[in-house]
C-alpha cells in the first residue's frame, strides 16, 4: 500500500530540492515554478505548449503553466491535500500583454516568446497590485479541497560558504535586505489570508553554498538547510499519515 502523502508545490527549488536530496514519505503531485502571484492572478495568455521553444521539458512546462495560469485550474480541479508555498520567485520581473501578466523568468527570456509575443512591455510591481492578486489566489485556495497549506518562509541569505569552506559575505547586501523585507510582508499577508495555513521557518543560521548544484546565489542553501526543512515538514504532516 502506498502511504506516501501527496503534496503540491508553488514556489522555487528551495521547496522542491529537499525531496530529491533525502529519503522521505511524500509524493510530489505537481510543482509550479518560474511564476509569481501577480502573474497567476491575471488572465491566461492562451498559448499552446508547442509554441514554446525551450529544449528542457521542465522549463517548457513551467513557462506554459505560467502563461496559462494553470496553478489556479489545478487548485480548482485536482489539488493534493497539502500545498507548500514559497515566494522566492517574487523576485521575477513582470511583463504585461493586454490583461495578462507574465513572469519574466530566465526561461521565458531565453525562449522564442520574447520575439513572438507582440504588444508586451515590462512593468513594475506595485504593492496594491500584489495585494489584490494575492487576495484572488488566497480566495481560490480557501475554496478548494486543499486541507493544509505550508508557507515556507525562505529568504535571501547574506552570507555563503565558498568552495574552500570559508564564510563569505555577498556584495549585494542592500538588494538582499530589500527583498527580505518584501518577503516578510508577503509571507505574513498570505498567512493572514489563507485558511488552515502554517508557517515553516528555519531559524538556524544556515548560509548559501557555493557548491550548490544550481550555482551560487543567496537563494541556494547549505545541504543541512534542506534536511532541516524535511524534519520540520515531517513534524507538521506525518501524524496525519500514520494515524
Amino acid at each position: 500500500m502506498n502511504l506516501k502523502k501527496k503534496i503540491d508545490i508553488l514556489g522555487s527549488c528551495v521547496s522542491r530540492d529537499p525531496f530529491a536530496m533525502f529519503d522521505h514519505q511524500y509524493e510530489i503531485n505537481e510543482y509550479f515554478a518560474r511564476t509569481n502571484i501577480i502573474s497567476l492572478a491575471s488572465k491566461p495568455v492562451g498559448l499552446s505548449i508547442r509554441g514554446i521553444h525551450i529544449e528542457s521539458k521542465f522549463q517548457r512546462r513551467s513557462v506554459y503553466n505560467d502563461l496559462n495560469k494553470l496553478f489556479l485550474k489545478h487548485v480548482d480541479e485536482e489539488p493534493a491535500e497539502t500545498l507548500i508555498i514559497d515566494l522566492l520567485s517574487e523576485r521575477l520581473r513582470l511583463m504585461k500583454r493586454g490583461e495578462s501578466y507574465i513572469a519574466l523568468s530566465k526561461e521565458f527570456a531565453q525562449s522564442n516568446l520574447m520575439n513572438d509575443l507582440k504588444s508586451k512591455r515590462i512593468v513594475e510591481r506595485t504593492d496594491e497590485l500584489w495585494d489584490s492578486s494575492a487576495d484572488k489566489i488566497c480566495e481560490r485556495i480557501n475554496a478548494s479541497s486543499i486541507s493544509k497549506v505550508i508557507i515556507h518562509k525562505a529568504f535571501w541569505k547574506e552570507k555563503y560558504v565558498d568552495k574552500e569552506g570559508n564564510v563569505q559575505v555577498f556584495e549585494n547586501q542592500d538588494e538582499i535586505q530589500r527583498h527580505n523585507q518584501q518577503l516578510e510582508y508577503m509571507y505574513t499577508y498570505l498567512g493572514n489570508k489563507i485558511n488552515n495555513s502554517t508557517y515553516l521557518e528555519i531559524k538556524e543560521e544556515f548560509m548559501a553554498d557555493e557548491n550548490h548544484k544550481w550555482g551560487l546565489t543567496p537563494r541556494h542553501y547549505q545541504p543541512a538547510y534542506y534536511e532541516r526543512f524535511l524534519e520540520q515538514l515531517n513534524a507538521l504532516l506525518l501524524p496525519a499519515v500514520t494515524s
